[in-house]
Formats: structure tokens, sequence, C-alpha cells
């Protein structure tokens, strides 16, 4: 604006933020893994269908 004034409530409004807990890593990379080896048993099972 032109004289430098912001009426808008996004300049004054107070913004929250919430904490986020995670897992410990130890755990993520657990699950992780074990998606990965669902991935790789699918695509075995997927080049056994294609190739035999």
């Amino acid at each position: 604006m032109g004289n430098g004034y912001d009426l808008s409530i996004n300049r004054y409004k107070e913004i929250e933020y919430e904490e986020v807990e995670y897992e410990p890593p130890r755990v993520i990379l657990g699950r992780l893994k074990a998606i990965e080896d669902e991935i790789r048993a699918d695509l075995d099972e997927l080049e056994g269908m294609l190739f035999d």
C-alpha cells in the first residue's frame, strides 16, 4: 500500500505450532525395510510370471 499500512489478518494473526513427535529412527528404518522386502517379493513374483 502507499503508506505502508497492511491491514490483512495474516500479518497480525498469531501462528500456533504443534510439536510433532516421531517414532525413533530405528523403528522407522525397520518399517521401511519391511516395506522394501514386500516390494522385492512382489517384484520377484512378477518376474517369475513374466520370464518362466
